[in-house]
């Protein structure tokens, strides 16, 4: 008979410990919101005449697509179609109309890092920031 009690004690502690343990982790783990990347973006390419300023517009559908344009008011271009996509931290779009890429990520919710390609050229680091 005292084997079994010892052994009902052992079982309740095994299950008050279980239970500390799923509360503490279910108190200390946080799921982060999903980032959103929405809104205008702008970084600076440095040129030969000087800084380029480049806008980045993206928009959400009511869907939950993202669509996005792109302005250059140095070169006069202004609502340029690019294809984009954000997974993970990761954002990368494409300007088919003028082979320009460019892959990067979400360091902070006002900051995209990443670099900007040519087909067959040059690429270039990028800093995007958040203006609104």
């Amino acid at each position: 008979m005292k084997k079994r009690s010892n052994l009902a004690k052992v079982y309740l502690l095994y299950a008050t410990l279980l239970i500390w343990l799923g509360m503490s982790c279910a108190t200390f783990t946080k799921v982060a919101p999903a980032a959103d990347i929405t809104g205008t973006w702008k970084t600076g390419f440095e040129t030969s005449e000087g800084t380029l300023e480049v806008f980045l517009h993206i928009q959400k559908s009511p869907e939950g697509t993202l669509a996005a344009t792109i302005d250059a008011p140095g070169m006069d271009a202004y609502d340029i179609p690019l294809v984009i996509s954000f997974d993970n931290g990761i954002v990368h779009y494409e300007i088919e109309s003028v082979g320009v890429s460019f892959d990067g990520k979400l360091i902070d919710p006002s900051t995209i890092e990443g670099t900007s390609s040519r087909v067959g050229g040059d690429s270039i680091s990028a800093i995007y920031k958040r203006v609104r």
